[in-house]
């Protein structure tokens, strides 16, 4: 008896439930679908949820269950549409943004390191042999004018040669006004030939006419320095010997300075000769340098992929210095007349560009775009797969990627067996379980990161760098069941945020409210990275910030997996 009681018990508990639930898919399917029919005959399907396609007819009615048949709705394979409620829309922070028309500015920020131009470097050297007795220039970076005396040699060999001129030109005063023109002009010559030879030992005018005065060789010539600059590379001291061909210094005009940036590869298409280029320096805050792109250097660094671009900046305060770290911008010609959205709005999966186009009544449709330039003001530049007006998911959009990828999938797989599409569940998150993960070091910011295995996608830089990055190993990802798990998980989602230039404060805040859940000593510098972290207000500071979050989380990992 009382067998018989309990199984009446569950068979009433079962008509409930499925009354409960075929109510709901009712009333799902008739207020999203109202008139859904037969795309074949244009007659309305109906069918019976619980028993599958094989329920379907094309009259209401019962079932073999004896249920209320409800409107059926063939599912459009392939499609990828989410529909939110708006409340769960309010809830997830949705916000989005109009799709505008007009100038998009860009500037290529690059790192690059104050240079000597080489077309300001005077080597001193000396074609005839002597010492130095006298050293004006007796040490390294003292600066002359030119013209100023760096030594004075005394060479037996330019006695010589001095004391020729001498004579030359006394003989020419010796003749007298009776001698022939001959005479003379043979007089002439040899003055003429011991001044060239003179000067092509590069003696000063100025020393070469005071020897010709002379009533003998002065012991010693002065050498003057053929520029202004500093002086470097000073291999002599007062007493020095000294041989011909010899380097004895040189000067360094530091007047003018190179500048060569580092620009990826990328934005090679961007840099132009005389483009403008901004600098500010560690040594100087406050000020802004302005000089002109003068070179582009013509090959790659297959190692860096980055393309060497020289900007030449006047110094007449020698502020720059040679070895100087600057920061530059490199400011290039505006793109006119361009759709743009906000960069956040775009999702980069490394093979393709998708925004999530708002539809209305919490309809959102995935849309694939090309994407091109990224502006100075967080905008970036859509060629097609875009118009004008339309708005765009700018904030949970990486939920409504994964929400939509599902919905896809599931609909191919339904639409192959002529199952039908079910009511879409509200977006979750749930953690993402990997089996191994990606160690990546990026040499630009120095610091090293966690990713699921593929695509380099560094978070440190901006999108147009993403790829920037050297793969050092893989490990073991946090099981599913461990203390990590969750914490990893959103790691990895603010990872693929950070690298699509947008910094998500939800899922920073979830991260660090994940991570103070975790117990023990050992959570301690993931829980402080992570507090830190969700502290920042703008995207600068954020991957500044997931430095210490990587380092702490790797620690972590590794220790885990026993590396």
């Amino acid at each position: 008896m009382s067998s018989r009681i309990l199984r009446s018990i569950w068979i009433a508990m079962l008509v409930v439930v499925c009354g409960i639930v075929l109510a709901a898919a009712q009333k799902s399917q008739t207020s999203s679908h109202p008139n859904q029919t037969n795309t074949a005959t244009g007659k309305q399907l109906w069918w019976d949820p619980m028993l599958g396609p094989s329920s379907i007819t094309d009259h209401p009615g019962k079932s073999a269950m004896g249920m209320d048949l409800v409107p059926y709705t063939r599912p459009s394979v392939g499609s990828a549409e989410v529909q939110i409620d708006p409340r769960v829309v309010q809830d997830m922070g949705v916000q989005t943004a109009v799709a505008t028309r007009g100038s998009l500015h860009k500037t290529i920020r690059a790192v690059g390191n104050f240079e000597l131009p080489q077309t300001g470097l005077h080597d001193i050297a000396l074609k005839v042999g002597g010492w130095i007795d006298k050293l004006y220039v007796d040490q390294e970076g003292m600066h002359v004018h030119k013209g100023e005396p760096l030594f004075a040699l005394y060479s037996p060999e330019l006695q010589v040669s001095e004391q020729e001129l001498i004579s030359a030109v006394q003989s020419r005063k010796s003749l007298g006004p009776d001698a022939s023109a001959t005479l003379k002009e043979e007089a002439d010559n040899l003055i003429v030939s011991a001044r060239r030879k003179l000067e092509l030992w590069d003696l000063d005018e100025r020393e070469i006419d005071a020897i010709a005065k002379a009533d003998r060789a002065p012991r010693d010539v002065t050498f003057y320095s053929p520029a202004t600059g500093h002086v470097e590379d000073k291999a002599i001291v007062q007493g020095s010997s000294v041989q011909p061909g010899m380097k004895l210094l040189r000067v360094a005009d530091h007047s003018v300075m190179w500048l060569d940036a580092q620009v990826y590869e990328q934005q090679i298409s961007l840099v132009k000769i005389g483009q403008t280029v901004e600098v500010t320096l560690d040594a100087v805050p406050g000020k802004t340098f302005r000089g002109k792109v003068s070179f582009i250097y013509p090959h790659l660094d297959h190692l860096t992929r980055t393309l060497t671009v020289r900007a030449t900046f006047d110094n007449p305060d020698f502020e720059l210095k040679p070895g100087m770290y600057a920061n530059a911008n490199l400011v290039s010609e505006p793109v006119e007349d361009a759709v743009q959205v906000p960069q956040e709005a775009v999702i980069d999966t490394g093979t393709k560009q998708i925004v999530f186009v708002a539809q209305g009544d919490g309809h959102f449709s995935p849309r694939t775009v090309r994407a091109s330039i990224r502006g100075d003001d967080d905008k970036i530049q859509i060629l097609d797969g875009l118009s004008e007006g339309e708005k765009v998911v700018t904030s949970g959009q990486f939920l409504m990627d994964v929400e939509s990828r599902t919905q896809e999938a599931v609909a191919k797989l339904r639409g192959s067996s002529e199952m039908a599409a079910q009511p879409m569940s509200e977006p979750t998150s749930q953690p993402v379980a990997p089996e191994k993960v990606s160690l990546i070091y990026c040499p630009m910011a120095k610091a090293n990161w966690l990713q699921i295995p593929g695509d380099v996608s560094n978070p440190y830089l901006d999108a147009d760098m993403r790829d920037c990055g050297e793969i050092k190993s893989q490990l073991a990802a946090p099981a599913k069941d461990s203390p990590l798990a969750q914490v990893f998980s959103d790691y990895l989602a603010v990872q693929h945020s950070l690298a699509g230039d947008h910094f998500d404060s939800k899922l920073a805040e979830k991260l660090k409210s994940d991570s103070a859940k975790l117990k023990g000593a050992s959570y301690a510098a993931l829980q402080k990275a992570a507090d830190q972290f969700a502290g920042a207000h703008d995207l600068k500071t954020a991957r500044l910030q997931f430095k210490a979050l990587s380092d702490a989380l790797i620690a972590l990992v590794k220790l885990e997996s026993g590396k």
